[in-house]
């Protein structure tokens, strides 16, 4: 027998034996993961309280926007709780001790879970496409509650390894001005219990706590993908902050923020917004290589609330105390909770880092002093991932640090923060973009774009850079939400119980609407070949109030298409939150928003000699516009039976795969696979098609060039 199978299976037998010796605290398994999915800015959140580096793998945080392709905004988040001087359940001092969680590995044996629910207002829009279940990330609603404010909500309660309960609820909202923001609302509370069972261990005070957040931004995981040399990782986002009392920024709140920056080693164009130049293997099918800047967005977080103490609930500007970078490779960027020098370290050099001035972005590119925005960020010649000397290849994480706070038992420290996603709108991210790409990467060429009743002239990275101004109102927005009591206005419900069904001559989408609701009228968004365009939809229908049909025949044969439907609601008079007024207000596009693709088919044929077999012979190197638009691999079966079986087989007789065409239909497609998932070589093919009403066969040869 082979010897190293043999070794693997001796492994593997001691590894089960280990898991199977392990306390249910050891090997409790990673933590649940569940979304926020209601607004143009959707993201996960985990039980243990922040989202670790490729948790969850290759669908990131902060999706915006969310019908976009690879559209995340983080690798990487962690939390850390650090308090000195503190007494373990064992009698163990420590000078300083942690609980970790993020942002690479660690949390499963320093958090524990308590509580994990989403909660929705109401029970969002079931979707069928032919009979499908619609949805393209699964969010189970634990519990309805009227009641609440937002439109969805997460509660997260766990413990951890210093005896404090986190209590955290995130809050997201439908509305279409508010929709690109989550709200962090936390309650952290000294109950001693350190561990996940319900008794506490301890009964003491803590010292000089802090509640410490690492947020590694990399913006657009298409952009960052395409422009390549680590920025997927986040090595070239730049940080900067306002707020934070070292100058006067204008605003009257603090925060920090971040954006794609100069990838120095791209030398075919300014990789500010991350242009899509060129097909990458992550990107887009087909891919997106019109220049479209995927990136030119900001991200952020903006500081709401910070308790000045545990016994004084008044907010206190000058938290957070910590604000800055780190390097996502420090070597101290780790999680154990019993290395006393590390932790001592983590502390000092973390923890109590202060302010950092000059900011990350001014150090990278420094300015005159007083230079406007956006200062030397237009014209970027630096590499943001070398900073203060050190080269970091995963790039710098945005930290912030709020404390110390002393908490004796039972007493709590309450947080609010929002983050989130603005920038330019997708129509300008197409227009800009495709005109910066069309100049050959003329980083001097001035570009016309019309928003509102006037036309401006900046280059391409000016343009980016006015996504701060998206931002900061985007702030401001959520500030005012926050101090309204979450009481904005609310949009109309959105349709109820949507079925989309592919028909012969027409597309039909059907709704309900929910008991009580009330809209002056329907609005119908198309997209033809993917759902993950944002510049693909098109308004193709206003309808009254009381419609619940719409037949749609005004689409190409054959290609995939993709919808939502929205509730137009009475023009909005409440001005709460910031939201504008005089306007419509719209219930959101993600309730109704469709994944699966319907088609347009034809009816069926009338005679088995009307079968066609299209595009034959297939050519994988021909011109797309004598292939089908939507797919490489397609295969076109038309004006066959409405109820048939199409078998296909090699040249030698041998069946690779059998389709199943029962929807009454004149057309059936296939993507060039065996029943086993491979796809198949050049050669000729024979396809039996057989009637199942007369049991009448045809054969038809078909031949593929790949």
């Amino acid at each position: 027998m082979n010897m190293s199978y043999i070794y693997l299976k001796r492994a593997l037998l001691l590894t089960i034996v280990m898991l199977l010796c392990m306390t249910g605290e050891e090997a409790q398994a990673q933590f649940k993961i569940k979304w926020l999915a209601v607004g143009t800015m959707q993201s996960p959140y985990s039980e243990g309280g922040a989202i670790r580096e490729q948790e969850p793998f290759d669908n990131a945080p902060l999706q915006y926007p969310a019908v976009d392709h690879r559209a995340g905004n983080t690798r990487a988040g962690g939390l850390w709780v650090g308090v000195k001087n503190y007494t373990d359940e064992n009698g163990q001092f420590f000078p300083y001790k942690f609980a970790h969680v993020g942002p690479r590995s660690g949390g499963e044996v320093q958090f524990f879970p308590q509580k994990s629910e989403v909660v929705s207002r109401f029970e969002p829009t079931g979707v069928q496409i032919d009979g499908a279940q619609n949805f393209l990330r699964f969010t189970n609603i634990d519990r309805i509650d009227p009641n609440i404010q937002a439109d969805q909500m997460i509660h997260i309660i766990n413990n951890n390894r210093v005896g404090v309960r986190m209590d955290q609820k995130i809050h997201a909202f439908a509305n279409e001005f508010h929709d690109n923001y989550h709200i962090m609302e936390y309650e952290f509370t000294n109950t001693g219990n350190v561990d996940s069972d319900i008794e506490a261990e301890l009964n003491a005070p803590l010292e000089g706590v802090y509640f410490y957040f690492i947020s590694r931004y990399a913006l657009s995981d298409a952009a960052s993908w395409v422009n390549g040399n680590g920025a997927p990782w986040g090595k070239f986002t730049m940080n900067d902050a306002v707020g934070d009392g070292h100058e006067d920024y204008g605003v009257d709140f603090r925060a920090q923020y971040a954006w794609y920056g100069h990838n120095v080693f791209q030398a075919d164009y300014n990789c500010i917004g991350g242009p899509l130049w060129a097909s990458h293997w992550t990107s887009n099918v087909p891919p997106d290589t019109s220049g479209r800047l995927a990136a030119a967005h900001f991200v952020g977080r903006v500081y709401i609330h910070a308790d000045r103490s545990a016994t004084d609930a008044t907010d206190d500007i000058g938290q957070p105390s910590t604000m800055g970078v780190k390097g996502s490779d420090d070597p101290d960027l780790v999680d154990s909770e019993f290395d006393i020098d590390l932790m001592t370290r983590q502390y000092q050099n973390f923890l109590e880092a202060g302010r950092m001035y000059p900011h990350h972005a001014d150090q990278i590119e420094p300015s005159d002093a007083g230079a406007a925005w956006p200062k030397n960020f237009a014209n970027p010649s630096n590499d943001p991932a070398s900073f203060q000397g050190v080269y970091d290849e995963g790039g710098w994480a945005m930290v912030e640090g709020f404390g110390p706070y002393d908490m004796e038992i039972g007493e709590s420290v309450k947080l609010v923060i929002a983050e989130g996603v603005a920038g330019l709108s997708d129509a300008a991210k197409l227009h800009i973009g495709s005109a910066y790409k069309a100049s050959g990467a003329d980083d001097n060429a001035l570009i016309d774009y019309t928003y509102g009743n006037t036309t401006h002239s900046m280059t391409k990275n000016e343009w980016v850079m006015t996504s701060r101004d998206s931002l900061f109102q985007m702030f401001e927005r959520a500030i005012a939400n926050w101090e309204s009591g979450l009481n904005i206005a609310r949009g109309p419900l959105p349709p109820a119980n949507m079925k989309i069904t592919s028909g012969a001559d027409q597309i039909t989408l059907e709704w309900d609407v929910y008991p009580g609701a009330s809209q002056t009228g329907f609005e119908v968004y198309r997209a033809s070949t993917t759902f993950k365009d944002p510049n693909a939809y098109e308004l193709i229908a206003t309808l009254g109030p009381d419609a619940r049909r719409y037949d749609d025949s005004e689409v190409e044969r054959g290609v995939d298409q993709y919808y939502y439907v929205v509730a137009v609601g009475a023009v909005n008079k409440n001005g709460i939150g910031k939201t504008p007024t005089n306007t419509a207000l719209r219930s959101g596009r993600y309730y109704t928003q469709t994944y699966l693709p319907v088609n347009l088919k034809r009816r069926p044929g009338s005679s088995l000699d009307d079968v066609r077999i299209v595009p034959n012979p297939f050519n994988i190197g021909a011109d797309a516009d004598i292939r089908w638009p939507d797919k490489q691999d397609k295969l076109g079966f038309l004006d066959i039976p409405g109820q048939c079986t199409i078998s296909i087989y090699t040249q030698l007789g041998e069946l690779i795969t059998t389709i199943e065409h029962t929807d009454g239909s004149g057309d059936e497609f296939w993507d060039h696979t065996t029943d086993a998932r491979q796809v198949i070589a050049s050669g000729i093919y024979i396809a039996v098609i057989k009637n199942l009403e007369t049991n009448d066969s045809v054969f038809k040869k078909f031949v593929i060039i790949r």
